[in-house]
């Protein structure tokens, strides 16, 4: 005669629950690199086509400046590329030394990921280009740091404040007091 623990279905020990292999474990994984170790790699927030998205993205150090006249023209041509994709739009960009603000709009998550990924691409080849030797010989390597930062605008006080830091992120960063930027 069969226990009625048998029956059942055996109890699993408790370590074999903790060291179980494969998926999502703390800790694994590669590690970031750099004096900013990357952003989180939590899940993007929700995306609806009524909401505005306030989007960062960080340069690399090996790229310098951004405030200068060439960088400004190579971000200007590649707002031009992004503006013929049809569900992303860029309504403002904010250059600053070390990073890009934006204020766009897109019809959901994968339209914000394409426009986005064109848009860095554009720029990376037109920064790589600018930066080049000569007209021949292109820069390699990184532009962009890690990925870009978002935040969704869902209510009219929160699109007050991010237009107002947008437009007035220059001034945070002492911009105003630096004088002309050099080209």
């Amino acid at each position: 005669m069969k226990s009625a623990r048998s029956k059942r279905e055996r109890k699993r020990h408790v370590q074999q629950e903790l060291f179980r292999r494969g998926g999502k474990r703390k800790g694994s994984g590669r590690k970031p690199k750099g004096k900013r170790a990357g952003s989180k790699h939590d899940a993007r927030p929700v995306v609806k086509p009524t909401h505005a998205l306030h989007v960062v993205m960080r340069v690399v150090d090996a790229v310098g400046n951004l405030r200068r006249r060439s960088m400004y023209k190579a971000v200007r041509d590649a707002s031009v590329v992004a503006a013929v994709r049809e569900r992303f739009r860029i309504v403002h960009v904010s250059i600053q030394r070390t990073h890009i603000h934006m204020l766009a709009e897109a019809e959901n998550k994968e339209a914000l990921a394409r426009g986005l990924q064109g848009f860095q691409i554009s720029v990376a080849r037109n920064i790589n280009t600018m930066m080049g030797a000569d007209k021949y010989r292109r820069r390699r390597g990184k532009v962009f740091e890690d990925r870009y930062y978002l935040e969704v605008i869902k209510n009219p006080r929160q699109a007050r404040n991010a237009l107002s830091y947008v437009l007035n992120n220059w001034r945070k960063h002492r911009e105003d007091q630096a004088g002309l930027p050099s080209t």
